[in-house]
């Protein structure tokens, strides 16, 4: 089971009046990248949630946001007065810039949320970081679960591309069969055309074809390039969530056999299949850019 990087997830959690709110978003990238945004009162969490998101993606740029409400009656707050104090001075001063008349009323400094500090009540802090833990916890199982159908998504194409490359692969092998005798047998007549018996060591033509046949061979190639696609494909199917990595490896290697089939054969048709894979890997290569 593969997991894509990018997802979303939403979370919340209540308690005495106070409800805490995440937001969770991932894209994908090569290591786990976090970012963490919150109201004042969460500013202090930002280790325990980072904990808290390890324990669900290990890849990604990640992007959380908590917020919290509370109901009336639920904390006691204090007026901040030396804050309260520099801004009203602040306005008194852009009034008189500005040529305005009316002066500053306690309504106005109402307006800013900063004047307004909650007092710190006993167990608040633990209460707080408890509910961000439950929130961030409930957001980040549902990125999870977006991430996992993306993944399944991604499976689901890949492993098209991975039976197109089989099917290319069998074509190929026909094309092959025979295909370095042949050759030898060619190189064979033009060379006895072209000279004497007694210009050439027979036994010497004879390794020199048997080094060239060897050179056209591509089974080793077929059968390593299979064997490198059963392993991607079971690497799909890994309970295991975080297996880009691998899979890019086994990118990587797939195309080193398809480049080799392509360099080694003197058939035109195998070529081009060559191509076709290297195609289709590519394809597949922009998928795994996606995988965690």
């Amino acid at each position: 089971m593969i997991y894509s990087m990018t997802g979303y997830g939403r979370g919340e959690a209540s308690a005495e009046g106070i409800t805490v709110y995440a937001e969770a978003r991932s894209v994908n990238n090569r290591f786990f990248d976090f970012n963490y945004r919150s109201s004042r009162s969460l500013q202090n969490f930002e280790n325990e949630m980072r904990d808290v998101c390890r324990g669900h993606i290990t890849r990604g740029k990640l992007a959380l946001s908590l917020t919290e409400t509370r109901g009336p009656g639920s904390t006691a707050v204090r007026f901040d007065k030396a804050a309260a104090e520099t801004l009203a001075g602040e306005l008194k001063e852009l009034s008189r810039g500005l040529g305005l008349d009316n002066g500053v009323t306690l309504d106005h400094l109402l307006q800013f949320s900063d004047m307004l500090l909650p007092v710190e009540t006993p167990g608040l802090h633990e209460l707080l970081l408890n509910l961000s833990r439950q929130a961030t916890e409930s957001a980040m199982s549902a990125l999870r679960d977006m991430r996992k159908q993306e993944g399944h998504k991604l499976s689901k194409d890949m492993q098209d591309r991975l039976h197109e490359i089989e099917r290319r692969v069998k074509e190929v092998e026909g094309l092959q069969d025979g295909l370095p005798q042949r050759a030898m047998e060619k190189l064979r007549e033009r060379v006895k055309r072209i000279s004497t018996p007694e210009a050439f060591d027979e036994y010497r033509l004879e390794m020199e074809l048997a080094f060239l046949a060897d050179r056209l061979d591509i089974t080793e190639e077929i059968v390593r390039l299979r064997g490198h696609i059963e392993a991607f494909r079971k690497t799909l199917e890994s309970p295991k969530g975080s297996v880009g990595k691998r899979l890019e490896f086994l990118l990587q290697e797939m195309n080193r056999e398809a480049n080799t089939m392509g360099s080694k054969t003197s058939n035109l048709e195998i070529s081009h299949h060559g191509v076709g894979m290297k195609e289709e890997i590519e394809r597949i290569r922009e998928q795994v850019q996606n995988i965690e």
